[in-house]
């Protein structure tokens, strides 16, 4: 079985570490590029891809003989979702390898803004020993997580562990550890951020997420509250929270996605003293590649001897 990888990820460690048996039955080709791989892509019969791929590459007349993508990220809207369904070809994604560092990157987010570190590391650069800092707590605060999955479950963990409250949104409200309170729907969503101190946001980008916080939405929030967008740039009006961040109606946000990516140099977020700005990182460990091989292996071995694959997507939704 011929596997054409295509991503600037080292995969080194994937094909090293591959179980002989499946080695024994495979033909692993890595590549950069697309275009590096695209004299390959006829004859592949399983694509690896790290979450954007040439949408040609799904078609039945560039890859006939595609049996299975896998998508080394968690989310797949970059991806040629509508030719995976007409073609009834099945697509995993990475779900689960993000849990761990991305629930430490939100404590940390949280963390750095309550503590201030962003002013003392200033103070640090300019020699100034400033005493007269107020800094806060996390303790007692509300944390609302929107979209409740694996990701928010580890992050509700680890917030419960500074005594702070936790309320959920995911789709059903149906109950999850961790969490204090979980909510759905429109109203829920309505809920969740009037009562927050912090809000994350770790929602997938769907046709139904796309634009879900508008600025109706961010005006329920406290003026002390701050934002935290883990999930992508599109699930929320990022005009609208610009400038309720330039007009001190929300006190801050530390954003790791955006509309266009990279961020432009023009965007007057780099500059704000209250945003953080990181790029796009919030999923990164030198743990990933062991992490997602772990994933990659188990469906191989299923599409190779007939078990069942983990991590399908529902191509039609999206997820």
């Amino acid at each position: 079985m011929k596997i054409v990888a295509i991503t600037d990820m080292d995969l080194s460690l994937m094909q090293e570490q591959m179980p002989q048996d499946l080695k024994d039955r495979t033909q692993f080709q890595w590549f950069r590029s697309s275009k590096d791989a695209q004299e390959h892509i006829a004859d592949a019969e399983v694509i690896i891809t790290a979450g954007r791929i040439n949408p040609e590459y799904a078609t039945r007349e560039k890859a006939p003989k595609l049996k299975w993508m896998q998508t080394l990220s968690a989310g797949v809207d970059k991806l040629p979702l509508q030719e995976l369904a007409d073609r009834q070809i099945p697509l995993t994604n990475a779900r689960g390898v993000h849990t761990i560092q991305m629930s430490e990157f939100t404590l940390s987010l949280m963390l750095q803004w309550v503590r201030k570190s962003n002013k003392l590391y200033e103070c640090q650069l300019q020699k100034e020993w400033y005493q007269r800092i107020s800094v806060g707590e996390l303790a007692g605060k509300t944390l609302g997580i929107v979209g409740a999955g694996a990701i928010g479950e580890a992050v509700a963990r680890k917030a419960k562990a500074f005594d702070m409250s936790v309320i959920g949104l995911n789709r059903s409200g149906t109950p999850q550890p961790g969490y204090d309170q979980t909510l759905s729907g429109d109203e829920g969503l309505r809920s969740l951020l009037a009562q927050s101190d912090f809000v994350v946001l770790l929602l997938p980008s769907t046709p139904k997420t796309r634009g879900l916080i508008t600025k109706e939405h961010l005006s329920l929030m406290k003026e002390s509250a701050f934002l935290i967008n883990l999930a992508r740039g599109d699930v929320i009006d990022e005009g609208a929270l610009t400038l309720m961040l330039q007009e001190g109606k929300l006190a801050g946000a530390a954003l790791d996605v955006f509309e266009q990516e990279p961020l432009p140099a023009t965007s007057p977020l780099w500059s704000m003293a209250n945003v953080i700005v990181t790029p796009h990182i919030a999923g990164s460990s030198s743990h990933y590649t062991e992490r997602v091989s772990a994933i990659f292996y188990h469906n191989l071995r299923a599409l190779l001897d007939g078990g069942e694959m983990m991590n399908l997507v529902n191509v039609h939704e999206g997820y």
